[in-house]
């Protein structure tokens, strides 16, 4: 079954996250769930004319796009610069398993975690992206897991 996008109408906020190339080429690899148990799957949309990648997250059986982000890519010729590329918007699905609507501080950090951990990324929190301790960003509190 091909993925779902967006139900309905997305959350967006514009984002100023760097990356490296490294993690860049990660996200270019996606992920396509092993088995049942693994609910992730990551696709990535390359234009071939110059303009920025997207990659989807999508979540579930019936793999529901639940996260957007825009990259805009950095040069091939300086692959080493440490902010390589940069994570420029992101989309998020407001309503999320059916618990409190998600805010731009948590769909940050739920796109930066999805990318660390299902991809290998090392991407750093920042500009929004709440840590796992909850500490406040951009005047949002993680609330109670």
């Amino acid at each position: 079954m091909p993925p779902l996008s967006f139900e309905t109408p997305p959350e967006t906020a514009d984002w100023n996250l760097p990356i490296t190339h490294a993690d860049y080429t990660k996200l270019l690899a996606g992920h396509v769930p092993r088995d049942m148990d693994d609910k992730v799957w990551i696709q990535t949309e390359v234009p071939e004319a110059p303009s920025n990648t997207v990659l989807h997250i999508y979540h579930g059986w019936k793999a529901r796009e639940v996260l957007r982000i825009e990259i805009a890519a950095g040069d091939a010729n300086d692959t080493e610069a440490r902010e390589w590329a940069s994570i420029v918007k992101i989309w998020w699905r407001k309503e999320y398993k059916g618990e409190e609507d998600m805010t731009e501080g948590e769909a940050k950090m739920f796109a930066v975690n999805t990318c660390n951990y299902v991809l290998g990324c090392g991407i750093e929190r920042g500009d929004g992206a709440e840590s796992e301790a909850g500490e406040e960003v951009d005047g949002d509190e993680k609330g109670e897991d």
